[in-house]
């Protein structure tokens, strides 16, 4: 059916249709589609019209960001009706102008994604995902290194001041300077707020890092991102440059955010739990758990992978400049805070990792779950942009540690050095523990009330007897 059929088919529709807007003596009027009011997918055609108080005038509209494109259609009297085909996700605006009346009126149009079933259930297997790695990562973690790391608390403070003080104005600043879309400034955003992600305790190993350090830091970055995420999300989202009426940092759902956060962080308390309560029961059903849990991460890489391909249609240059900038900027605040704080070369490289490497895929599940769509679809784009280019911008990073360890003896000398002095911090910090252990034992000891004597300490009980009655006997025979 050619487009012009389409046009005399519809033209009785729009007697049903509700008015959508009124503008002196023009108004329009959407196609009822069962989307709501003005909603189009992608590559699909929403119909409307516009009329005028002037039978006689030539109506021409046209799109301001070119997220639809426009067919006109039949004009009946005053009425023209218009076909906008969805191009791209987004808010578009189309200005229709009445060149007579010097009049025109702004028609907004909501351009969706169609939901498939991966797309109402993906959110759900991501936090499902995200909840099981949790619990595993809480297993690798014990209290023993959580005192230790609070005993030198030097690498912690660094990260932190890095993670939730510098980097949010960094995205914010970066969002600002390459002048995204208000929806995608604030997917930059959320992840300059988040977390740490795991993959930066595997980077550490790659580069001669602290592992056990790079675990604890991100197990304390999750804890404190459920109130410091809201918080720099609140604070910077105001500061978002934005002409946008559908975009408002006061419509951001902080309370459901804040529950997400709960759900994805509270399975590391209960993997820390688990190891230290029933730490040989845990031990074996990990050996069961972690093929598991790793089947459903590829699955859950290979649905994110296809779910995000719109995403790539969407990304321009300035994007992936963005998605390079956040993690290199993260790397370089990293270092430079370790650096001044004079922490040891594996620190160094341990405290950048973690401030460069957010965790994108917990702030990806975070959107799709919290955000209604458009807005969801839009501002997961900057954090799968950002989750590709940090692992690319790492590449040169392993492949220079690699190069430098092999031919460089000084950099190999200053690589074992920091390696004995970890052992040696640990091993002194075992022989602390261990003082304090027997410390606590002897004042222990020292308070019980004295026990009564056991059956296998009668023989022992018995000789002393026997010696305190010899003696005895010896004195009453001198008397």
């Amino acid at each position: 059916m050619s487009p012009t059929e389409k046009f005399s088919n519809i033209a009785l529709l729009f007697l049903f249709v509700q008015m959508a807007g009124v503008s002196a003596q023009m108004k329009f009027s959407y196609e009822a589609n069962g989307l709501g009011l003005g909603k189009v997918y992608v590559d699909h055609i929403l119909h409307f019209n516009v009329t005028s108080s002037d039978s006689a005038v030539d109506i021409a509209c046209s799109p301001q960001n070119g997220f639809v494109s426009l067919e006109k259609g039949y004009q009946l009297g005053s009425v023209v009706i218009y076909a906008a085909r969805g191009k791209r996700l987004g808010y578009e605006y189309v200005l229709c102008r009445d060149a007579s009346l010097e009049l025109d009126i702004e028609l907004p149009i909501t351009i969706l994604k169609e939901d498939t079933w991966l797309d109402k259930v993906f959110p759900y297997f991501a936090a499902l995902v995200a909840m099981c790695l949790n619990v595993i990562f809480g297993t690798e973690v014990s209290i023993r290194d959580i005192r230790f790391i609070l005993m030198r608390p030097k690498p912690l403070i660094a990260a932190a001041i890095c993670q939730f003080v510098l980097l949010p104005p960094f995205g914010l600043g970066v969002a600002t300077l390459l002048g995204y879309e208000a929806d995608i400034a604030l997917g930059i955003l959320m992840v300059s707020c988040a977390p740490g992600g795991g993959i930066s305790n595997t980077a550490s190993y790659l580069v001669g890092g602290e592992v056990p350090l790079s675990i604890s830091m991100s197990f304390f970055s999750t804890a404190a991102a459920i109130g410091t995420m809201p918080f720099n999300l609140w604070l910077y989202s105001r500061l978002i440059p934005s002409t946008d009426p559908n975009f408002s940092p006061g419509n951001i759902p902080y309370t459901t955010l804040i529950l997400t956060l709960l759900v994805i962080a509270v399975p590391v308390g209960v993997g820390m739990l688990l190891i230290s309560k029933v730490e040989k029961v845990t031990r074996t059903a990990m050996k069961f758990a972690k093929p598991i849990v790793l089947l459903m991460v590829l699955v859950y890489i290979v649905a994110a992978i296809y779910r995000s391909l719109y995403a790539f249609e969407i990304m321009k240059v300035s994007d992936y400049l963005g998605g390079s900038l956040l993690p290199l900027g993260g790397f370089l605040l990293g270092a430079v805070a370790s650096t001044i704080l004079r922490l040891r070369c594996s620190q160094v490289k341990t405290v950048a990792l973690e401030v460069g490497m957010q965790n994108s895929a917990v702030v990806v599940t975070m959107i799709l779950v919290v955000f209604e769509q458009p807005q969801g679809n839009l501002n997961c784009i900057m954090p799968i942009c950002i989750s590709l280019m940090t692992s690319l911008v790492s590449i040169p990073l392993f492949v220079l540690h690699y190069a430098t360890s092999r031919y460089n003896k000084r950099y190999r000398d200053i690589c074992d050095a920091n390696k004995e002095e970890q052992l040696r911090e640990r091993q002194k910090f075992e022989g602390l523990i261990g003082s304090v252990r027997r410390t606590l034992s002897t004042r222990m000891s020292t308070k019980r009330p004295s026990a009564k004597p056991s059956l296998d300490d009668l023989p022992q009980e018995q000789e002393k007897i026997e010696l305190e009655a010899g003696k005895t006997l010896e004195v009453v025979n001198e008397d």
